[in-house]
């Protein structure tokens, strides 16, 4: 009997492996792999075919005198300063929303449409409407409003500041919505029954009640936002403004595609590449040594 056991456990064993080798395979293929490439290429002067040129650490010695990197670094900070926004504003839809505003599922579908689209047409959409001959401007000089008609794309700051506001904010709140109403549908109604009974308005119940029974999501949201930002707003920014005008709306992963396939320095890519790998890994730390808070804390 216990042999049989015995071999039904080293069976399983055999059958666990046999499933997870093909998901192995694919993750060294597809990010292993590139990943680890990617660190030796930045040590090269590799144009993405041909000959590779071992140049040692030339490519970040580069990248540290590039006013360019620089640039992504500033415009990067900048975009992280609008996330509290993208963060609070849809904490605060959720509540109301959750405290039975009529027509609530309505709103929360309105809200939760922009998610739908890709942020390629998105940024195209935003594009469009932020012209100096665009609706925005259109509508603005309709009201009387002339002199808030600006061109939004083709000045630097305006351009970034737009960048902010719509990647940051406007697109976070359909998904920080949804996400919120979830997580306050685990909270126990007795504790919003008690604080009215007590006299509790909105305001004091969300900030004692609210806000710390949801701090966990708050934190893993405030977290994916970085990353949003950080690592995943190339195909908004493409669509968007192409980095310009000039630098102003240049990242680090806009850099990446501008220098690899636009202008063939492979090499140089890859040296700015690990820095955003370094980046994205300091975040995920960061997450993670928030997941395994304690709770009282």
């Amino acid at each position: 009997m216990a042999l049989r056991k015995m071999n039904l456990q080293t069976q399983e064993k055999r059958d666990a492996y046999w499933l997870i080798t093909p998901l192995m395979v694919l993750t060294f293929v597809f990010i292993l792999f590139p990943a680890v490439s990617n660190f030796y290429y930045s040590f090269t002067d590799w144009k993405g075919f041909g000959l590779v040129n071992w140049i040692g650490f030339d490519n970040f010695s580069t990248m540290f005198q590039d006013e360019r990197f620089w640039q992504s670094i500033k415009n990067t900070l900048f975009l992280l300063l609008f996330i509290p926004g993208g963060v609070f504003i849809p904490l605060c839809l959720a509540a109301l929303l959750r405290g039975g505003l009529k027509g609530w599922k309505f709103f929360r579908g309105i809200i939760y449409l922009p998610n739908v689209l890709g942020y390629v047409i998105l940024g195209m959409v935003f594009n469009l409407f932020l012209r100096s001959n665009g609706p925005l401007n259109s509508l603005l000089q309709m009201a009387g409003l002339q002199t808030w008609a600006l061109d939004w794309l083709n000045r630097p700051f305006l351009a970034l500041f737009s960048l902010g506001l719509i990647y940051s904010i406007l697109m976070r709140i359909g998904f920080g919505t949804i996400y919120f109403l979830a997580a306050m549908g685990g909270i126990d109604e007795q504790l919003y029954e008690a604080a009215r009974i007590d006299g509790a308005g909105w305001w004091t119940t969300f900030w004692k009640i609210t806000l710390p029974s949801i701090r966990f999501n708050i934190e893993f949201l405030v977290v994916m936002s970085v990353i949003e930002n950080v690592a995943r707003a190339f195909s908004f920014i493409y669509a968007f403004s192409h980095g310009g005008p000039g630098y102003s709306t240049y990242t680090l992963e806009y850099g990446l595609y501008s220098l690899g396939f636009i202008n063939g320095k492979m090499g140089y890519a890859s040296a700015w590449a690990v820095v955003l790998f370094f980046i994205c890994s300091i975040i995920a730390i960061m997450q993670i040594r928030l997941m395994r808070r304690p709770e009282n804390e």
